[in-house]
């Protein structure tokens, strides 16, 4: 997700706050628009039958309660960013530069179809990378010529989207991912107790 800008790179005034957002969320609706009619003409052959339903329902509540707030949370930092046009490299950015692309395409996304049990539906986060991948490219260009160095050295030093919360030590880490590894670790638990159940 794009950091604001102001008037200092030449290419500046086509980076918004937003940055490529609007066109990588309208592909993936026009992506997910003829996946979505062939899933309800034809939901049986696409159902999830090896996971128990009640299971999915677990994972999606696990993905959705770290999701969420950590949605906002970032949001908040960066309309706070926006406002100072500061480049932010602590807190979630420190080990993720595109935090909100990474909780809708790994947590919210998945979360919201896992309550469909459907794996065609599971495409469509899918989609979404592959359009992140691509014009991801774009932006991160227009924000090195906005930060300069201590951009690229940031992006050098920084996953895309891919949080590596796993090397980073507990007293580091910002509150919601200390929340996210323990959701991890006890959503194993929960999915047993109800395989036991049933």
């Amino acid at each position: 997700m794009a950091l604001p800008t102001d008037m200092k790179g030449h290419d500046s005034k086509k980076l918004t706050f937003w940055g490529t957002s609007p066109i990588i969320f309208a592909l993936t609706i026009l992506f997910a628009i003829p996946i979505a009619i062939v899933n309800y003409y034809y939901k049986p052959i696409f159902k999830i039958g090896i996971v128990p339903y009640k299971v999915l329902i677990i994972i999606a509540f696990l993905l959705l309660v770290t999701g969420i707030p950590l949605y906002l949370k970032t949001l908040m930092v960066l309309k706070a960013a926006h406002k100072k046009q500061e480049l932010i490299t602590n807190g979630v950015f420190s080990i993720c530069r595109n935090p909100l692309f990474a909780v809708v395409i790994f947590l919210l996304l998945p979360g919201i179809l896992l309550l469909f049990n459907s794996w065609l539906l599971l495409t469509i986060p899918c989609f979404m990378f592959l359009m992140f991948k691509i014009f991801i490219i774009r932006e991160e260009h227009l924000m090195a010529n906005e930060f300069g160095q201590e951009y690229i050295d940031y992006k050098n030093s920084t996953s895309t989207i891919f949080p590596k919360i796993w090397k980073y030590k507990k007293r580091n880490m910002p509150p919601l991912l200390i929340r996210l590894r323990h959701l991890l670790g006890a959503g194993p638990h929960l999915i047993l107790l109800v395989l036991l159940i049933e």
